[in-house]
């Protein structure tokens, strides 16, 4: 009996067949994977690492020419480019329209680049849209180097992303975010380690460096202690990606946290694959999770490129089709096409004047927002003044009626706390009015402190003639308002 739904399912099934090619340049080896997907199953079909100093060209095309040999490469490749080549921030963007999110991004992203962003490559995704999104980027002629040197071993790249990010990316097959905050610790090298924090609203890569492979623990306790510090809260444990022997040397070094080796074997199919040390190749894992459609973080540093170049070959297409519709257009008439460029002449203005008025939308609202907390401020003082005003109204008739007339006030600086008090600054004829105007206050205006401070003899350049001038601290209690 022939079976007529076989050649389909047949289809189907090598249709469902992914294959995906990580390479992971290193600060001084390179590593790559090669995965198939088969539904939800993951295969390791091949893995291979080179030692070479990836920052230089020759040295690397050389390796990657090598690599591919060896592998036998055919398919397109997902490049991870190091940490420290790259910058990975969280930005909070002022999202105005959904449509203008990526502008909102870039916006965000150039505050913490130390370049323009116009000479960078960058990607972003969000993590909790629209409030976060993590975003990387990297200078664009240090990522033409390593692309040219690429093409020149014979690969095709489909995508580039930062190591940090490809090793989360393998970690989801461990432990899947799903709420919490989850801590990486990756040994890269015998002097170079990462940290690698993932929550649903932050995504955080730390390289730690040291000069020496015996002081690389003492560096991991310090940034481990540094995170700490910042407000860090990962759900335990901290995962290590590194070699059997790191475990008890990675469990003393962060002071008793709890810590558990990734095994990676027990999410993928090794198979007949023989791979010494599997965790050497997370990262390079990543990258092929990625490539396979499996990566739950698929960052692209191309996809900027990418889409540009697809943009320049529908513009292309366009411009053939509009060539043929032009034509046309002649035999029917040439108004309906300069109709339709004054329309999208019109739609490029109206786009650039939005692009514009964003750029100096954030500033204008932080403007209003301090001027209202200033007006608020002031409406306190004012509602404070008010409330005061009968207290003080009859502090100060109080020393007024309590000044004989061969003295007189130059200043006076009040204030309230837990009295009326303040300090007065006069004239007087004599020092037997100052005498009397103190006795006055303490027992006409009920002073409890009156502290003369200075009394001096000056000339008075109004009356021409020399008078006591005297300062002094006088303080009464608060009373409370007596009914009506």
């Amino acid at each position: 009996m022939p079976l007529r739904g076989f050649p389909g399912l047949l289809a189907r099934a090598r249709a469902s067949r992914r294959v995906g090619v990580g390479v992971a340049l290193g600060p001084s080896s390179l590593r790559a994977v090669v995965v198939e997907r088969a539904g939800t199953r993951l295969q390791l079909l091949a893995a291979q690492e080179a030692s070479c100093d990836t920052s230089q060209a020759e040295p690397l095309t050389r390796a990657l020419a090598d690599l591919r040999q060896r592998l036998r490469v055919t398919a397109p490749v997902v490049l991870g480019v190091p940490s420290t080549s790259a910058i990975l921030t969280t930005v909070q963007p002022l999202i105005v329209t959904p449509r203008r999110a990526a502008l909102a991004v870039q916006f965000e992203l150039q505050q913490h680049l130390p370049f323009e962003l116009a000479d960078a490559a960058w990607h972003y995704q969000w993590l909790k849209p629209p409030a976060q999104a993590v975003a990387g980027a990297m200078r664009q002629s240090l990522l033409d180097e390593r692309l040219s040197a690429c093409r020149r071993a014979g690969l095709n790249v489909r995508a580039v992303t930062v190591n940090g990010v490809a090793a989360l990316n393998a970690a989801s097959l461990l432990a899947p975010s799903r709420g919490a905050t989850t801590s990486w610790l990756t040994l890269i090298e015998p002097q170079q380690a990462e940290w690698s924090i993932w929550g649903p609203d932050r995504l955080q890569v730390v390289p730690v460096t040291s000069p020496s492979p015996d002081a690389l623990w003492e560096h991991v306790t310090a940034s481990w202690q540094a995170l700490r510090a910042e407000g860090l809260e990962a759900a335990p444990p901290v995962w290590l990606v590194g070699p059997p022997d790191s475990l008890a040397p990675a469990q003393q070094a962060l002071g008793g946290t709890a810590v558990e080796r990734a095994d990676f074997t027990k999410a993928i199919g090794f198979g007949t694959v023989q791979v010494e040390q599997p965790d050497r190749m997370a990262v390079a894992l990543g990258l092929a999770l990625q490539g396979v459609g499996a990566a739950p973080l698929p960052l692209n540093l191309l996809d900027g490129a990418q889409r540009e170049t697809q943009a320049r070959l529908i513009r292309q297409a366009s411009l053939i089709a509009a060539g043929a519709c032009l034509a046309v257009a002649v035999l029917v008439g040439a108004n309906g096409m300069l109709t339709v460029r004054a329309r999208r002449v019109g739609v490029q203005r109206a786009l650039e004047q939005r692009e514009r008025l964003y750029q100096t939308l954030r500033p204008e609202i932080r403007a209003l927002i301090q001027r209202q907390q200033r007006t608020e401020g002031r409406s306190l003082q004012l509602a404070q003044l008010a409330a005061d005003s009968p207290a003080l109204t009859r502090w100060l008739s109080q020393i007024a009626a309590a000044m004989p007339r061969a003295v007189w006030l130059t200043a006076l600086d009040g204030s309230k706390g837990g009295g009326l008090g303040g300090l007065l600054e006069g004239r007087a004829t004599s020092f037997q009015d100052v005498t009397k105007f103190l006795e006055q206050l303490k027992s006409q205006a009920g002073m409890t402190t009156v502290k003369p401070l200075s009394t001096n003899v000056i000339t008075d350049e109004t009356l021409g003639k020399e008078v006591i001038a005297f300062s002094v601290q006088v303080e009464r209690p608060l009373q409370p308002e007596s009914a009506p």
